[in-house]
């Protein structure tokens, strides 16, 4: 019975027909070239090596006879010897006579002759059109500068390839058949059996809580039979699953107030949230497209194809844009990257309206430094009447003392007031702020001179070991830096203590440290020191408003580098450190 061309039998025998020719003739191809090769390889190994002799013997100063001689054995052989000068001009020639040398072309050009002038033997395969025959050309260099080149017909070499070439197609022919005829009988009886698997599988009822393999032709189909069945109910598990899931994810994205978008592999956008869709009305028409067809922000776009450039390796890779929309919205976007194995999920977009966040912390910022100002005249007129009243004879000395106590206050005041004018003018100031290539003792020498009148009233000593390690760094602003560190330092450190102030290179940074021997600092503490009108209460109580550090904090992130602290720290209570750029 003949199978129908769209058989599963015929498609079988098609495609087990298709291997067996490119298993047998495969081989048989890269036999022949491999034999090929091989045989042509050695032909130009012994016409080279033919070359290298006849070079021995010329070099060795042969005389006409014997010159003649060589070129008649050569002639007997079957081979042809050229003697070329220098330039490539033929001298003389096994099978030309010498009237007809002058007729003959300059061959310098000839392959074989380029690669011996240029590294002393040269091997080529040609058609000769004088000869008209393959040859395979050996060149090699003579000592006075001259050139014998001897040529050698592989006529041969291919009448004894292709003898080898026809009993190897008959070998190859032959598995080839009995291996279609192989195929054949295989096809025939899985047709058989698939014919019997297909007839039981359409008896099987349609309703979809029966869909499962209850009869099988052959106990080798029982495996088929049980995956099948065991495939059928994992997918019916798997899609309520996934229904499930959908139906979840659906609604945690309905119900979140900020806006999501999902973008594919290639940035494009794949889908949002309704938040998303209240914010853009235009999303719909952009689905598909790159973000920046619905978000005009080219911020954004950039962040999201730094993302997909990058290589994820642990956890995910994420970045944040802040951007503004007229009029006056602030909008800041969380991008990730996640590590997954989804083919079509490339990075999400998180983006909620920052407006009135942004607006609380300019009324902040305007507060503070408002306020700052206001308060500055009327503290100096409190400190200089505290002052007056202090100096004043007729006055008593209980009274007196009333005027110390009003003058210290308003001198605390006067100095928390200039820390916040000092702290809002860093946040403030978006421009880059100016440095040069400084040596940090000078901001160290001027800041201990402001911080020696404390220092010695409790008998402290600085103890600086800088390096050798010029920073880029604003000379006022580090001075402003070692100034409140040293404060703090003397504020906590014991009497006649020693603060150790010390640098060193580490990288393209240096690294500074200034370590004291006071209370230290609670762990829970240390990662909140830094923060504005943060105040160890009862652990370490200074009696400052904590504006000191964060001032610090902001001065060395607008130079590019990092501040610390670390309690304990070596045989030290606690460490102030923090990192500067280093001058090349």
């Amino acid at each position: 019975m003949i199978a129908s061309p769209g058989s599963l039998r015929a498609r079988l025998f098609l495609a087990f027909s298709v291997v067996t020719l490119i298993a047998a003739l495969l081989p048989a191809i890269l036999t022949r070239n491999a034999l090929y090769n091989e045989r042509m390889e050695l032909a130009g190994k012994a016409a080279l090596t033919q070359a290298v002799l006849t070079k021995s013997l010329l070099d060795s100063g042969l005389n006409e006879a014997q010159m003649e001689k060589l070129f008649r054995a050569a002639r007997e052989r079957s081979h042809r010897m050229t003697l070329l000068d220098a330039s490539g001009t033929v001298l003389r020639d096994t099978d030309i006579d010498e009237p007809r040398l002058p007729e003959l072309d300059n061959h310098a050009d000839r392959p074989e002759i380029e690669q011996a002038r240029a590294t002393g033997q040269g091997i080529s395969f040609r058609y000769s059109n004088s000869l008209g025959a393959d040859l395979v050309y050996a060149a090699a260099t003579l000592q006075k500068g001259g050139i014998v080149r001897i040529a050698l017909p592989v006529a041969e070499v291919r009448r004894s390839l292709e003898t080898e070439f026809s009993f190897l197609g008959m070998v190859v022919a032959g598995v080839a058949l009995f291996c279609l005829a192989l195929t054949a009988l295989i096809a025939r009886h899985v047709h058989n059996a698939a014919n019997s698997m297909a007839e039981v599988v359409a008896s099987i009822p349609k309703d979809k809580s029966f869909r499962r393999l209850r009869e099988v032709p052959g106990k080798e189909f029982l495996p088929l039979a049980y995956a099948v069945n065991a495939m059928a109910d994992s997918i019916e598990d798997y899609v309520e699953k996934t229904r499930d899931q959908h139906g979840q994810l659906e609604s945690i994205l309905e119900s979140i107030h900020e806006g999501v978008l999902v973008l594919n592999p290639a940035g494009n956008i794949r889908r949002w949230n309704k938040a998303l869709a209240s914010m853009f009305p235009d999303i719909g028409a952009a689905e598909g497209k790159p973000v920046i067809e619905a978000i005009a922000v080219p911020e954004l776009q950039s962040g999201v194809e730094r993302l997909l450039a990058t290589e994820v390796a642990n956890g995910e890779a994420a970045t944040t844009v802040q951007f503004e929309l007229p009029p006056g919205r602030f909008l800041v976007a969380h991008l990730a990257r996640p590590q997954h194995s989804l083919e079509s999920l490339g990075v999400v977009i998180v983006i909620y309206d920052a407006t009135e966040i942004m607006r609380l912390g300019i009324m902040r910022k305007d507060f503070v430094s408002n306020v700052s100002h206001e308060l500055r005249t009327p503290l100096t007129a409190i400190r200089g009447y505290a002052e007056i009243l202090m100096l004043a004879q007729d006055l008593p000395e209980d009274k007196r003392g009333f005027a110390a106590i009003i003058h210290g206050h308003a001198a605390a005041l006067s100095r928390l007031t200039s820390d916040l004018l000092v702290l809002t003018t860093i946040e403030n100031d978006r421009e880059g702020i100016e440095t040069v290539y400084l040596d940090p003792r000078s901001a160290f020498e001027d800041a201990a001179l402001h911080c020696r009148p404390m220092a010695e009233e409790k008998g402290i000593r600085f103890g600086a070991g800088f390096g050798e390690a010029p920073v880029l760094a604003n000379p006022s602003l580090l001075t402003q830096v070692f100034r409140n560190l040293l404060e703090n330092a003397c504020r906590y450190s014991p009497r006649n203590g020693v603060i150790e102030i010390s640098s060193r290179q580490e990288g393209k940074s240096v690294l500074f440290c200034i370590a004291d021997n006071g209370p230290g600092i609670p762990a829970k503490s240390l990662p909140r020191i830094f923060e504005r009108f943060y105040q160890i209460k009862k652990e370490r109580n200074s009696g400052t408003a904590g504006i000191g550090l964060a001032i610090c904090k902001h001065i060395i992130d607008r130079h590019g580098g990092c501040i610390w602290a670390e309690s304990p720290y070596g045989e030290a209570a606690t460490a102030m450190l923090f990192t500067l750029p280093a001058a090349p």
